[in-house]
């Protein structure tokens, strides 16, 4: 490992402990937030992304219909994790690789 990638890694340290003291300062209104914006953007990350991993059915539009019509379960699963998960910056972190994650996917894609 170069000393690039190890400034990197200090730096990427230091923001992960930035988050994580705002995130035990004020653990009411992370939880709001990762519960509404987080869990919604999340949800609709997720759901753009459902049309390139779900397999078309014979019609050719089973994976865009399946999409819309589990957008509600897609958005429970994240909002209820974040409600329960009693690790905050845990659900921050899962939540904002989910939503890279499947954004990046959709962006890949795209362009």
């Amino acid at each position: 490992m170069t000393a690039r990638h190890r400034s990197v890694f200090v730096k990427a340290r230091r923001i992960g402990s930035a988050c994580g003291g705002a995130i035990a300062a004020y653990p009411r209104a992370a939880r709001w937030l990762l519960a509404g914006p987080a869990a919604l953007l999340a949800s609709l990350a997720t759901m753009a992304a459902m049309p390139l991993w779900l397999p078309a059915g014979p019609g050719g539009v089973d994976d865009i219909v399946l999409a819309i019509v589990l957008t509600p379960l897609l958005w429970a699963v994240p909002f209820f994790y974040a409600c329960l998960e009693p690790e905050l910056p845990r659900c921050a972190a899962v939540l904002a690789a989910l939503t890279l994650g499947q954004g990046l996917l959709v962006a890949v894609t795209m362009g």
